[in-house]
Order: C-alpha cells, then sequence, then structure tokens
C-alpha cells in the first residue's frame, strides 16, 4: 500500500503538482493511456532552440521580415489523442480541469471542483475521492467523443 501524499496546505504550487500526478497516475493505471514523453522533450528542444536562436539575434540582430521562418517554426503543433490542462490560481480553492480531444477542440469536457474535497485538514490527498470524480468526468468525456 502507498504511502498518502502530504502537502502543506495553503502551497498551492505542490497541491497543483500533487492534482496533477494523480491524474497521470489515473490515465496511465486505470484507462491504459500511456504519456507520451516525446512531446515534453521535443518542447524542451524547441526552448533550447529558441534560447540559442535568442542569443544569436541579441549579437547579430536580423530585421523583422527576415526572422519569419522561425516565428513560423515556433508555432508548430504536435498532435496527440486527448489533451489535460489543468488550473490553479494561486491563493484559489478551485481546481479546474480540461479534457479534450486534440483532433476536434469541439470536444471538450471542463469541470471544476474544490480542492477541499481532495485534502484533508492536515494536508493529507484524499486520492480515492479525486479519482472517483475523475471516473465520472472521463465517462462524460467518452460519451462525448462517441457522440462526434
Amino acid at each position: 500500500m502507498e504511502k498518502p501524499v502530504q502537502v502543506t496546505l495553503y502551497d498551492t504550487n505542490t497541491i497543483k503538482q500533487t492534482l496533477d500526478d494523480s491524474i497521470i497516475k489515473y490515465l496511465t493505471t486505470q484507462l491504459n493511456y500511456t504519456q507520451h514523453q516525446k512531446l515534453n522533450y521535443t518542447k524542451v528542444l524547441l526552448g533550447f532552440f529558441g534560447c540559442v536562436l535568442a542569443a544569436i539575434a541579441q549579437f547579430y540582430p536580423i530585421p523583422f521580415p527576415k526572422n519569419k521562418p522561425v516565428l513560423i517554426l515556433c508555432q508548430a503543433k504536435i498532435n496527440q489523442k486527448i489533451k489535460v490542462s489543468s488550473v490553479l490560481p494561486k491563493y484559489d480553492p478551485i481546481y479546474s480541469v480540461k479534457i479534450e480531444d486534440s483532433k476536434n477542440p469541439k470536444i471538450s469536457h471542463p469541470f471544476t471542483k474544490s480542492i477541499d474535497l481532495y485534502f484533508d485538514t492536515k494536508g493529507t490527498f484524499l486520492e480515492s475521492a479525486f479519482h472517483n470524480d475523475l471516473v465520472g468526468q472521463f465517462k462524460s468525456f467518452s460519451k462525448l467523443s462517441k457522440k462526434d
């Protein structure tokens, strides 16, 4: 049995990271999705490439019309089956998650819940309660995606 995750209450970053990690755990263990690290590695590589280009631009200024190909390259998109994004504003107990089909952005299922439902007064993460809510949300999303 796993040791329960303990967080410091009012530490929004840690709370959001705990919830996000739990979504990944749910998707990979319960729904058998695979997390594609290729996208993450590509982002890091493009970020590094952007830093190199910024350094070059700083020392060898290129006027705007000539640097359009670089801007276009930075706008390239990478496809995936579903996209899950989350928001937890600082000092706000409302955690929002949006599940969407990356091929059809019209198919999306946002949901919002208070983090009070997932952490007790000592900061222990109630993962089973969170996963129970995720089950319902992903069922709703799959119904939406089957309609289209």
